[in-house]
């Protein structure tokens, strides 16, 4: 079975010195996203967003697995303080599946946390 790709989501702007203020619930939910397409396609980099400036310039955001953590918490914060509740779970959900899996690993090596 093929997995669709992930489509990152395009946000236009004439000013990208405040896109992130102006679009944090979409951008939270973008990452929450990109991070879930991740885990389930096992890619260790997914870009979630694409940032077009004047219809020109086009910068790309990605996440690294390294930071799925740290960033699933981060959003998490912001997508309470929106009662975005639906996107939360995932959130919690996801990061239980990553909680899980390190410490899987972690058994494995034989490491004691």
């Amino acid at each position: 079975m093929k997995r669709n790709k992930f489509a990152p989501i395009q946000l236009y702007t004439d000013k990208p010195d405040d896109i992130f203020q102006t679009n944090a619930v979409e951008i939270s939910k973008a990452i929450i996203l990109g991070i879930e397409y991740a885990i389930s396609s096992r890619k260790k980099k997914v870009e979630f967003a694409q940032v077009i400036i004047k219809e020109l310039l086009v910068i790309t955001l990605s996440v690294d697995s390294r930071e799925f953590l740290d960033l699933l918490d981060e959003n998490l914060q912001i997508l309470v303080e929106h009662e975005e509740y639906e996107m939360c779970a995932l959130a919690v959900k996801l990061k239980d599946k990553i909680n899980k899996k390190n410490e899987k690993v972690t058994k494995k090596v034989g490491l004691v946390v």
